[in-house]
């Protein structure tokens, strides 16, 4: 049965602490298993905008993946199209990370891209995302203009090609986003509601839902 792990506080690192002390990630992780944490940074602007993953909430998830010996750890994603990666690794404290911990950055914009198919739709996915042994996706909990809300189903948009990411929109998002998930999903969700804005992806707007959420089913995340 699917379970949810909810922890409500101000403090985005203490409460990924609490949730990953509840779920224990190591536990399905092979020592030698590579770890893809996959957060949200649609734009390049720092976390207190409200638009993007709070960079202190993928620290402690490198920090304790590390303490139990699973250190073959990388931070993967695709900004919009508008905007670079690259640029919003730098912007959004990433870059920082992958220095201080000696870990990769993959941006999946120059990533080769893999045909999955469901239901008849076919999709160009990330391989690196499809052959990582452990995907964590890391989403902020926030509003958007065309699905009402952004959170586990949609944040695996950033594994698909920019070409991919244009059709979803024209075929209305929600049905391809529905079918995405079932060509490629995390196998675990760390949900961000600590600094966001409920009304725009792009943030701008930004408000503490002092929440974090942590579970399996991306479903259940989003109905929660």
């Amino acid at each position: 049965m699917s379970k949810l792990y909810i922890a409500r506080g101000s403090d985005a690192g203490e409460l990924t602490k609490q949730l990953l002390e509840s779920i224990k990630p190591e536990q399905y992780i092979d020592k030698n298993d590579s770890v893809g944490l996959k957060p949200n940074l649609v734009v390049s602007k720092s976390y207190k905008s409200g638009a993007t993953t709070n960079p202190v909430i993928c620290e402690e998830i490198i920090k304790y993946l590390f303490s139990r010996g699973r250190r073959n750890v990388f931070i993967i994603e695709s900004s919009w199209v508008g905007d670079s990666t690259k640029r919003a690794f730098k912007v959004c404290g990433y870059e920082d990370l992958a220095k201080k911990y000696g870990i990769e950055l993959v941006d999946v914009k120059h990533d080769e891209m893999v045909i999955k198919e469901y239901g008849g739709l076919k999709v160009e996915v990330s391989k690196r995302a499809l052959e990582t042994d452990y995907l964590i996706s890391l989403p902020l909990i926030k509003g958007h203009c065309q699905t009402k809300m952004t959170c586990a189903m949609k944040n695996l948009k950033g594994l698909i090609s920019d070409k991919e990411k244009r059709r979803f929109h024209a075929l209305g998002l929600d049905k391809p986003i529905a079918y995405l998930s079932k060509m490629i999903s995390a196998d675990y969700i760390i949900a961000d509601g600590t600094w966001t804005d409920p009304g725009f992806e792009e943030g701008g707007n930004p408000v503490a839902l002092n929440v974090m959420a942590a579970g399996s089913d991306p479903v259940l995340m989003d109905t929660y």
